[in-house]
């Protein structure tokens, strides 16, 4: 198999076509400094004349396909003074660079701040989106941080030794989230546990969150939405770039990019990062870590090619991590008897490829394929886990648009491998259990968009695919924009989810307790499926700042993995089954932007029930509603920044710990409580310093693991989270950045 996709890797590579394309970046000059420049997001790239255009990323880069009616390319942002370049007189399509000049008045100036977080108009899925800027508003250490401002979002820990995250949302678990690199799946199987610590927040250009099942194109395993995350590229204005952080928990990080263009169409980036935890903290007295020991190094490297018709790119990114966590007294990497210890070692390389071709008529085709090997080798205090997974992902997409793109066609090939190879032990002297899973499904998909004006869009989709494991599927979907008037967009989707399950890979950091594992053999690999439907209205109020989104979201399954933790509190059930499981979510959000200030509120409610023992449960260890406000308050001319977000966690239920001695019970239910973060940036040149505090009030989950006295113990049990396990942290860090102006 591995030979197999090397091949089709070089097949791919071998498509090189030759039609033009340009490519370059947009940037806003300070109105006080015009030498001071900044990305502009969104900025609208057009061919004069012509409805032919695009808008710029978060780093401000764009690329557009040539236009045989005109050589001029109109560039407009609000608040800037519009600009056009003739093509024919730039030296290299493949590097245009464009810096708008604000607009003057009568001596005063006009500009538009660029907005850190937008919900974005145009895409008929409820889509957020979110740019550097947002991403500097807390420490973002990685990208399981980088959702502490974000209303949809939750991130909290699954276990108290391991360190394992699981973000939420639509009211289940990060599972049915289909997360994406670059719009290409990543962060599955055994990466699921861990994988929001594996991308750097320092990487990142920006992260899209797309809420219900998407559209055929990325796949089948979407249920309740997409978050796809961007990392830096060669094309941007940064040259190179430094971050540093420290905090007092121990922990310290620094990052490093650097971007070289080569000429003739290529340029590459290398970005390295390294982390280490230097002390351990137990703030509860428990005699347990509050949070591992971890050790994490990650190098990428990418390449982006230019020629006439075509762009490609090559990205290679490797990580190696160890974690140590449990008792404080525990050292080393092999298992203690005497003590509990959690150690984790992680070895992680993740290569992809991207080719694009541009024709006449509003042709284009597009091959992505990538290929991940994760390894990991790891002990649970007296338990075993090793997993190997070998992953690729190939996809191939053909566009023809008509009518100048009021209707598109997307008809495509793809195909998706997972390949595990297991080694549980749950007892020493019980030996191991060895599972293994070739699963490939490949499949055929076509896609239809309609755009009537920007007023009606439609995505209607279908797929077909065929798994080696669990035969043939379909996947059908349909997304609805409509605006009715400039300020108001009403959005509905429905579509089916599917996906397959690993039920160790997925879920080994809850082999950090002493329950009993019960299952069937054949529930170790199995697949879930699910319906989603939802809908949002979006009004923005005339030019006062001021902005709602209503929403309303269902998901419903037909077949669901369970793991069932109330059947006992020394058991774990684990079943795939029919299920008439279901989450309901319900979110409003108002932003409001004057002059320097950002202020977001929001209130979520979530009903999310399973069906346990042929009875309908509430999702355990979950809040049933979220508020957060979120207040940023920037100072003209960028020189100061203070954010502070807070958010009430409503109470959820706790599984039962009926049967354990009184010192061991745990009530079935918790409650609400605050967390508070807060941070005061300061910007300079090329560099800015920032400083601040996370959970303020300093509120922790009170005995959080379960017979800590008795690690040895069957009661023990580090798997009942619901809230914060670490104390109040203060942090500092810098970040430096040399652009080529």
């Amino acid at each position: 198999m591995k030979i197999f996709f090397i091949l089709v890797l070089c097949l791919a590579w071998s498509l090189v076509g030759f039609a033009q394309t340009y490519r370059g970046v947009v940037l806003g000059a300070d109105a006080a400094d015009t030498t001071q420049t900044e990305p502009l997001y969104s900025a609208l790239v057009v061919w004069e004349g012509t409805q032919q255009g695009t808008t710029t990323d978060f780093d401000g880069s764009f690329s557009i396909s040539a236009n045989q009616q005109t050589s001029k390319l109109l560039i407009k942002y609000v608040g800037f003074i519009s600009h056009t370049v003739d093509i024919n007189s730039v030296a290299d399509g493949n590097n245009i660079r464009v810096v708008l000049i604000p607009e003057q008045l009568d001596e005063v100036t006009i500009a538009q701040r660029k907005m850190s977080s937008s919900m974005n108009r145009h895409s008929p899925a409820l889509t957020q989106d979110l740019g550097k800027d947002e991403l500097c508003k807390a420490p973002c250490c990685n990208l399981g941080e980088s959702f502490e401002t974000n209303a949809s979002v939750d991130v909290n820990y699954a276990d108290a030794t391991t360190g394992a995250r699981t973000i939420q949302l639509l009211g289940l678990s990060g599972r049915y989230v289909q997360m994406l690199s670059e719009n290409i799946p990543n962060l599955r199987g055994i990466a699921a546990p861990f994988g929001l610590s594996y991308v750097p927040g320092s990487w990142m250009d920006g992260i899209s969150i797309s809420k219900g099942v998407g559209t055929v194109v990325n796949g089948f395993e979407a249920f309740t939405g997409q978050i796809n995350y961007e990392y830096k590229k060669p094309v941007s204005d940064e040259r190179f770039s430094v971050s540093l952080f420290g905090s007092t928990a121990g922990r310290g990080e620094v990052n490093a990019s650097t971007a070289i263009p080569l000429g003739h169409g290529v340029s590459t980036a290398l970005i390295v990062s390294a982390s280490k935890d230097f002390t351990s903290l137990d703030e509860n007295g428990d005699n347990f870590r509050d949070e591992p020991q971890t050790r994490q190094l990650s190098l990428l490297n990418r390449w982006n090619f230019h020629r006439d018709n075509y762009t490609g790119q090559i990205v290679v990114k490797t990580m190696n991590e160890e974690r140590r966590g449990g008792e404080m007294d525990f050292e080393g990497s092999v298992i203690d008897t005497t003590k509990y210890g959690v150690y984790i070692k992680t070895q992680r390389v993740e290569s992809w490829l991207k080719n694009g071709f541009s024709f006449e008529d509003d042709l284009s085709l597009g091959i992505q394929a990538s290929y991940i090997y994760h390894k990991q080798s790891s002990f649970f205090g007296r338990r075993e886990y090793d997993g190997q997974q070998d992953s690729y992902y190939l996809n191939i997409l053909m566009r023809k648009g008509w009518n100048e793109d009021q209707h598109i066609f997307d008809c495509g090939l793809s195909s998706q491998g997972d390949f595990f190879d297991e080694r549980i032990s749950f007892d020493a002297s019980r030996g191991s259990s060895f599972y293994s899973l070739n699963d490939i499904a490949i499949g055929l998909y076509a896609q239809y968009t309609y755009n009537c004006d920007d007023v009606l869009t439609m995505i209607a989709g279908l797929r077909a695919d065929y798994d080696t494991e669990f035969k043939a599927f379909v996947t059908p979907r349909l997304n609805i924009r409509y605006a009715p008037c400039q300020f108001t967009i009403i959005r509905g989707g429905v579509g089916v989810g599917s996906r397959t399950t690993a039920l160790f890979a997925e879920n080994n950091y809850m082999l950090s307790s002493a329950r009993k594992w019960s299952y069937n053999e054949e529930d170790v690999y199995s697949q879930e499926r699910a319906w989603n439907v939802g809908g949002s209205l979006q009004q923005t109020f005339g030019n006062s700042g001021l902005s709602a989104t209503i929403e309303y979201f269902r998901t419903m399954f037909s077949r669901q993995l369970l793991l069932d933790t109330d059947i006992s509190p020394r058991e774990v059930w684990a079943h795939s089954a029919l299920s008439r499981s279901y989450a309901n979510t319900f979110q409003i959000e108002a932003v409001y932007r004057w002059r320097g200030l950002d202020v977001t509120a929001a209130w979520r409610w979530n009903e999310a029930y399973q069906e346990l023992g042929g009875e309908m449960r509430q999702r355990p260890l979950s809040s049933r509603y979220k508020a957060l406000i979120s207040l940023s308050y920037q100072t003209p001319h960028k020189t100061w920044q203070f954010d502070v977000n807070m958010q009430l966690n409503g109470g959820g239920r706790v599984p039962t710990t009926d049967g354990n001695p009184d010192e061991y019970k745990r009530g079935n239910t918790f409650g609400s409580y605050r967390i508070c973060n807060v941070q005061m940036t300061k910007w300079f040149n090329n560099w800015s310093l920032y400083a601040g505090c996370e959970n303020v009030g300093n509120y922790m989950q009170d005995n959080a693991i379960i017979a800590a006295d008795k690690p040895m113990s069957e009661y023990y049990d580090g798997t009942m989270i619901w809230g914060p396990l670490m104390s109040r942290k203060f942090y500092l860090g810098l970040r430096f950045a040399f652009s080529r102006s």
